[in-house]
């Protein structure tokens, strides 16, 4: 499996990493703030805010 990706052409790998991207960026841009408001306490948010 390894070999098959290291002989990939460029056009191959393009058409593989940006619609990977395309689709990662938007439930990157939900999850990661979900998480943090989930993980950090209100009280750090609230100062943090405050700076």
């Amino acid at each position: 499996m390894k070999a098959y990706f290291t002989n990939l052409p460029t056009r191959t790998w393009l058409l593989i990493v940006v619609p990977a991207v395309v689709v990662a960026y938007p439930v990157a841009r939900m999850v990661v703030p979900a998480v943090i408001h989930a993980v950090v306490p209100e009280v750090v948010r609230s100062v943090l805010s405050v700076i």
